[in-house]
């Protein structure tokens, strides 16, 4: 899967600053190549649009402030959940259905490069310390 402008929308700098400084909650979206962090309220679109876009993909996904990487919050096969913690699935369950089944469409979403977001981190490290 790799993730380009055409195909997928990318957070600027400047959104990245202000997601971080936020209280909105994040996770890690792997495919065992490449890793993207987004919002955790885009989850269920993210899963079925990447496998639209690209194939079958199977991803795990990691909470963003604590990732345990034993333990993913999910793993896929290809669209479908295979692994889920309870939680997660009670959150975005109906909504990856819908989205499935086609009765949803996907929504606009973004996701932040990883190395754009260590460089924000870096960048607002660097403030903090002034």
């Amino acid at each position: 899967m790799e993730m380009n402008q055409n195909q997928i929308k990318m957070y600027n700098e400047e959104e990245v600053k202000e997601i971080l400084q936020s209280d909105e909650r994040l996770v890690y979206v792997d495919n065992g190549s490449e890793e993207v962090v987004i919002k955790y309220e885009d989850l269920a679109d993210i899963i079925v649009d990447i496998n639209d876009k690209f194939g079958s993909t199977d991803l795990k996904v990691y909470d963003y402030k604590e990732p345990d990487m034993d333990n993913p919050l999910l793993t896929t096969f290809g669209p479908y959940l295979n692994k889920c913690d309870p939680n997660v699935r009670k959150d975005i369950i109906d909504r990856l259905i819908d989205l499935q089944t086609g009765n949803e469409d996907i929504k606009d979403y973004k996701v932040i490069d990883e190395d754009m977001l260590d460089d924000v981190l870096r960048e607002l490290d660097d403030e903090m310390e002034r």
